[in-house]
């Protein structure tokens, strides 16, 4: 949770100096997503500690898919905010350089796809336990 707070925090401090108003307006809508994102992230986060407190290894399987969206959620949070650096960097160097707006539109795209909610493609549904089958003696 506090790796995904300083991505968010990382995001807005890059989207602070950009100085071309029509850039800083885009990624300020984009941060909006984020920091609902990220308070998503917290309630989460809320629900898995009171499931597993997250000291120790994770067994729980309702924490432990807890614990893989979070850890979906960093990466994703992570990969937005590489992507503002590059468009800040890019701003700073040619504002009106045709490919901010691209980066933007991918920006754009990739905080779309960040739902804490979404469902994870790799999780498997836990299998029954199942009983040990004994033989009965005759």
């Amino acid at each position: 949770m506090a790796d995904c707070t300083e991505q968010v925090n990382r995001y807005h401090r890059i989207t602070a100096v950009i100085t071309a108003v029509q850039i800083r307006s885009w990624l300020a809508e984009i941060g909006k997503r984020l920091d609902t994102e990220l308070e998503a992230v917290h309630r989460l986060a809320a629900v898995g500690d009171s499931i597993e407190p997250a000291r120790y290894r994770i067994t729980e399987p309702p924490a432990k898919r807890i614990a893989n969206r979070l850890d979906k959620a960093k990466a994703s949070l992570k990969r937005s905010v590489d992507q503002a650096a590059e468009i800040a960097e890019q701003a700073v160097l040619d504002p009106t350089h045709d490919d901010v707006r691209v980066h933007l539109q991918v920006l754009g795209e990739q905080v779309g796809r960040l739902a804490i909610a979404a469902p994870l493609e790799d999780d498997p549904e836990p299998e029954p336990r199942r009983r040990p089958w004994r033989r009965t003696a005759r």
